[in-house]
């Protein structure tokens, strides 16, 4: 090769590098979502979307921090330590009644479509339905848990006054499991995936039905503060578009999708049993969450993060049953908006199905 040849490349050299100086790669945007419960399968979506590139996609630096229960959650928002949360949606409700601390915060997804909340009790309990409860204790994973406003409201529809009931602040996980087998309490109020990693330790237990009009209410969404979501909707739009992918590409490769979270978290990976063993007991435990996630009613759009009027009333009837609301009339845009659900379906389902399903671990 000749020297002038060499002179050329070294000029393309030059320029690449005085390229790179003058254009550095941009930083990513962080983003801190707060985690409704510890770290567990139940979060394989937003992994499986992180593992597909899809918060890359949106420049994203996301962190995954857990909390318990709302009394923690609305104050991590207030002071701007997280940027959104998976909370329940009772609290806000009860924000609005006269009197009542009118928190600045707003729901902006639609997250869990039917609600997680489950009553469980051992499969060989006298209990046969909610109205023997009366006079029996309860196992919450807090008294602060958001959810304890509906739980009243179910047991009152039943026919059962709370202050017959102890509620007891259990956790999750093996402490909750011990209280239940020591009969320390006589039913669990969990969520449906920690309730199926009760069943998969080996814990034969039942759900006690649900009265009707409890049935296939929302109970999780992504809660902002009004000043994140008018200073940077964009933010939050990118945020919950690449959640909605990754709802998508875990419904689509379930496998994958655990798989992946195992990846990301190689503790959470159970140590003993063949490899097929631990995917189909972990499997059994991830997906009822994901069915509630991907949950739609009958002829309703796919319209990820949506809500309707319907999943506020049933919840804000449900709070007045249980006497933790006063006024009824509680204006909707007060409680939630769906401004940024064209952005967050701003995608081709069967791309993000074909990439799903074309992963591997």
């Amino acid at each position: 090769m000749s020297s002038r040849s060499f002179g050329s490349l070294g000029r393309l050299a030059a320029v690449a590098v005085l390229s790179t100086l003058a254009f550095p790669a941009l930083a990513k945007d962080k983003f801190v979502y707060g985690v409704p419960s510890a770290i567990s399968s139940a979060i394989a979506n937003f992994v499986f979307a992180k593992e597909l590139g899809y918060f890359d996609e949106e420049n994203l630096e996301v962190e995954l921090v857990p909390l318990a229960g709302s009394s923690v959650i609305i104050p991590q928002l207030l002071s701007g330590q997280i940027h959104a949360a998976g909370a329940s949606m009772e609290p806000l409700v009860i924000a609005r009644q006269p009197g009542k601390q009118n928190f600045p915060l707003k729901f902006v997804y639609n997250y869990l479509r039917n609600s997680v909340w489950e009553f469980a009790v051992p499969a060989d309990s006298p209990v046969k339905s909610l109205a023997d409860l009366k006079g029996k204790s309860i196992g919450v994973v807090s008294l602060g848990s958001g959810n304890v406003y509906t739980t009243r409201a179910i047991l009152a529809a039943s026919g059962v006054d709370w202050k017959t009931v102890n509620l007891q602040p259990v956790g999750f996980g093996g402490q909750a499991f011990q209280a239940l087998r020591t009969n320390q309490i006589q039913a669990l109020n969990l969520w449906e995936s920690a309730h199926a990693a009760l069943e998969v330790s080996g814990t034969p237990i039942r759900r006690l039905d649900l009265p009707k009009e409890f049935q296939g209410m929302s109970s999780h969404g992504f809660e902002v503060t009004d000043k994140l979501l008018k200073d940077n909707p964009q933010l939050i739009a990118r945020f919950g578009r690449a959640v909605s992918k990754g709802a998508v590409a875990c419904e689509a490769n379930m496998t994958g999708c655990l798989q992946a979270f195992w990846k990301h978290y190689p503790e959470q990976k159970p140590k003993t049993g063949t490899e097929e063993e631990i995917l189909r007991k972990e499997m059994m435990v991830m997906k009822p969450r994901i069915d509630n996630v991907t949950y739609f009613r009958p002829g309703e759009p796919r319209q990820w993060g949506a809500y309707a009027d319907r999943d506020w009333k049933l919840l804000i009837a449900a709070l007045k049953e249980g006497g933790e609301v006063t006024n009824e009339n509680v204006p909707m845009a007060s409680l939630y908006t769906n401004v940024l659900v064209p952005e967050y379906n701003k995608f081709d389902p069967m791309v993000v199905m074909r990439q799903a399903k074309a992963w591997k671990p």
